[in-house]
């Protein structure tokens, strides 16, 4: 019983971790999915409260001035460029002064051009993100958002939650085995003790011994018995695997069924009859690749001592069912290639 008890708990242990899994893994996703939002919602409001004082620097033709409030972009934390291109995608003003004048053409600039609107793309290698807000005579700015800071905490709560998950795993299951002994175990040996000690009590050593000859005497019996039953059908495969091995022609296959559709012998030659590891004493329908077979076995065991003839692909298959006193003892197939079909019977 207290085998059973712990046998159980483990398998209560693994469905909770089974169903918590999932769970976690959702809760995990979303945290993060939140922590990029919230991380890329800072960066734009930091962004947008600058915005108007580069659109007055663009009117006023103040470099200086310009230049200092991209400084000040690329100090907002997770911003890693920042520059603003004209209609043509021509650099304007950069925070790396070796990118002024030049021209970046890629697609990802020339959408947020066309946009005129806030836009949000995935950069190249999912690191990060680029923003882009139009600014006055048909420039906008661009700044870079660097994603690794939200991931690399998004990891950190996916740790801790599934921590949480298998720490409560481990509590329920220690509870439920506690109370499982306390319930169900200790009664139970409570009751086994008492039932032992009436036993004692009731049964004299003589009478004990008694009974505990005749169970042993019909033990030993059944125990030659599964024996001799047991060295009958070694030695009857045996004979029919030595017949058939003689008899059967190399393209041909053999099968014998017992009362119950089991295979107790089987020399399949053609290969494609049988699964491939197929085992004796499983039934034919689990094993028989064809359900065509399976028909023709049935139809054999609906007309009994009747043989029953056709086709599996290429191959002639003949059926019969042997029965005693109107109860079917076993089933007879042979299957050979239609180029080798030999006329006759079984």
């Amino acid at each position: 019983m207290k085998k059973n008890i712990a046998l159980l708990s483990i398998f209560l242990l693994l469905f909770i971790c089974g169903l918590f899994y999932p769970i976690t893994e959702l809760i995990s996703k979303n945290k993060s999915q939140d922590l990029q939002t919230l991380l890329v919602e800072k960066a734009k409001s930091s962004i947008k409260a600058i915005a108007p004082y580069l659109n007055e620097d663009i009117l006023n033709l103040d470099d200086i001035s310009l230049l200092s409030n991209i400084e000040s972009i690329i100090k907002i934390e997770n911003i890693t460029s920042c520059f603003i291109l004209d209609e043509t995608c021509k650099v304007i003003i950069h925070n790396d002064v070796n990118e002024w004048t030049t021209e970046k053409n890629a697609d990802i600039y020339n959408n947020a051009i066309k946009h005129k609107t806030e836009f949000l793309q995935q950069m190249p290698g999912k690191e990060s993100l680029l923003f882009s807000k139009p600014l006055i005579n048909n420039c906008a700015l661009f700044c870079t958002i660097n994603m690794q800071r939200a991931k690399e905490t998004s990891k950190y709560w996916r740790i801790k939650y599934h921590t949480i998950a298998l720490s409560s795993s481990l509590i329920i299951v220690t509870v439920f085995y506690f109370f499982s002994k306390l319930l169900i175990l200790t009664p139970f040996n409570r009751t086994k003790k008492i039932l032992e000690n009436q036993a004692l009590e009731n049964i004299t050593d003589g009478k004990y011994n008694e009974i505990t000859d005749i169970f042993t005497s019909e033990r030993d019996k059944i125990t030659k018995r599964m024996k001799i039953l047991n060295e009958h059908n070694e030695s009857l495969s045996k004979i029919i695997e030595y017949l058939q091995k003689t008899s059967i022609r190399d393209n041909e296959s053999f099968i014998i069924l017992n009362s119950l559709n089991e295979i107790v012998y089987a020399y399949d030659n053609i290969g494609n009859i049988l699964k491939e590891n197929y085992k004796k004493g499983c039934h034919i329908f689990e094993e028989a690749k064809s359900s065509e077979l399976i028909q023709i076995v049935t139809k054999a065991n609906e007309n009994k001592r009747k043989e029953i003839e056709d086709r599996i692909g290429n191959c002639s298959v003949m059926a019969v069912s042997i029965n005693d006193n109107n109860k079917i003892v076993g089933t007879i197939i042979r299957i050979k290639p239609l180029e080798s079909k030999v006329h006759g019977s079984f």
